[in-house]
């Protein structure tokens, strides 16, 4: 039996993910374009494995170490990879015979070069196999934190976190929302014809569904790839999360307003800004590379925007004279650790450590520091993030209360009412993937909104 090319694909997918810091989507994305003659079916096995190893890694090593007499840092690299292929597929793909799982898997090792440990990794997969029930039932049995961690993949650090900051009862909601279906969100532009591309998706076996409280987004579901839809090519849609639209409105844009997005990549924010400043107003939506304001100016190009303006510079310089106190609107949409994501960025997790969050704290403030001069008096200051800490969020928001001449806006006008929380009286929303918003997909995200006094 040979190995199927979708198992050997995942495997140097996944080998590549563990020696470089690139981003699984892109790597994938990179496969799938080269391997564009794969049947669909294969193709989406491909993903299925590749996503599922990496949300699943920790609950993948836990239970190979459990079957293993080699344990840990002590095996192989390559086949600590096969394992958790194998068991992925014996635990959490029901269509997978056991066999075909625990076959594959040897022969991918005889391919890869590691025949004398072929039987070393049948023997572990078959005992994993004939305790599949029991390990169902250990993962299930209690809600302690090292339970939690193993039973959504997350480290512990995390999970306490989380519990520390949202209670048990939300945290557990967050945590089992990583794991279910993830449409692509889109944001409509106002320029076209959303019944026409809603109409053209479906025909195209693409299942659409409206958010319930921003009309302009549409999730979507097995969808080939955004670029291959209808109406891409034309800018009638871009891709954005219901979170990010709902940051952006907050900061309350207006037709003529000028606007600065100093942290831009990879744009969204800057497309919706210039969408609601209209034709009078202009965006100058800024990043560190050309890489990253080629997308920019791509998607302005694609949206036929000629009031938003790609400029490259450091965010964490201060601005040059003629740029002090430009912006009716500053949009700081910072880097940050990201846990807020973490459903459709499953790496996250395993690439962050807790001593990661004080620097990251650190830079945020660094570039609001620079960036405040750029800010009129009576402007307002978007700052946002896409993670769930207080010292990336909270933190930040009472710094600048404290260290600059800012105030609180009450955004309980521009926040649709089934999200609407007290905080939105005091200028900032928290939202939390499954919770409060039930059934909508959301991404967790932070954001709080200041006038300059």
């Amino acid at each position: 039996m040979s190995v199927t090319e979708s198992r050997r694909l995942a495997f140097e997918t996944l080998l590549e993910l563990e020696k470089t810091e690139k981003k699984s989507t892109e790597l994938s994305a990179a496969v799938l374009d080269k391997y564009d003659w794969l049947p669909q079916r294969d193709k989406a096995f491909y993903l299925r494995l590749c996503q599922g190893v990496t949300e699943r890694r920790l609950s993948l090593d836990h239970i190979i170490d459990r079957y293993a007499s080699v344990k840990g840092g002590k095996m192989k690299l390559p086949v600590r990879l096969i394992l958790r292929m194998g068991v992925y597929q014996l635990l959490y793909m029901d269509s997978v015979p056991a066999s075909a799982a625990c076959d594959q898997s040897v022969q991918l090792a005889k391919k890869k070069g590691l025949g004398g440990l072929a039987p070393f990794v049948n023997g572990v997969l078959r005992g994993i196999d004939r305790s599949g029930d029991a390990i169902r039932r250990m993962f299930e049995s209690e809600d302690s934190m090292e339970a939690l961690s193993l039973r959504y993949s997350v480290p512990e650090w995390i999970v306490e976190l989380l519990d520390r900051r949202f209670g048990k009862e939300r945290s557990l909601v967050f945590l089992r929302s990583l794991y279910e279906e993830r449409p692509v969100s889109v944001h409509i532009s106002e320029k076209a014809d959303a019944e026409a591309l809603r109409s053209a998706w479906e025909k195209d076996g693409v299942r659409v569904e409206t958010c319930p409280y921003l009309p302009q987004i549409a999730y979507l579901y097995d969808v080939p790839g955004v670029e291959h839809l209808y109406g891409f090519a034309e800018g009638a849609f871009f891709v954005q999360d219901a979170s990010s639209l709902l940051a952006v409105q907050a900061a309350g844009i207006k037709p003529g307003d000028t606007v600065v997005d100093v942290c831009a990549a990879p744009g969204g924010k800057s497309l919706a800004a210039a969408e609601l400043c209209g034709e009078t107003g202009k965006v100058f939506s800024c990043d560190l590379t050309e890489e990253k304001l080629a997308r920019i100016k791509e998607n302005a190009r694609r949206f036929r925007l000629d009031n938003l303006i790609a400029e490259q510079r450091d965010a964490r310089c201060a601005p040059e004279e003629e740029q002090l106190e430009k912006a009716d609107v500053l949009i700081c949409d910072l880097p940050c650790s990201g846990l807020g994501v973490m459903g459709r960025k499953a790496q996250i997790r395993y690439r962050l450590k807790p001593e990661d969050i004080p620097s990251l704290r650190e830079l945020q403030r660094e570039i609001l520091k620079a960036s405040l001069p750029r800010l009129k008096k009576g402007g307002t200051l978007l700052y946002s993030t896409c993670t769930l800490t207080k010292e990336e969020n909270d933190d930040n928001r009472n710094w600048l209360l404290s260290e600059f001449p800012l105030q609180s806006v009450d955004i309980t006008e521009r926040v649709p009412a089934q999200l609407c929380r007290d905080s939105a009286a005091e200028g900032y929303m928290q939202l939390l993937s499954g919770f409060p918003e039930g059934e909508v997909p959301l991404d967790g995200f932070y954001y709080s909104v200041f006038r300059r006094i």
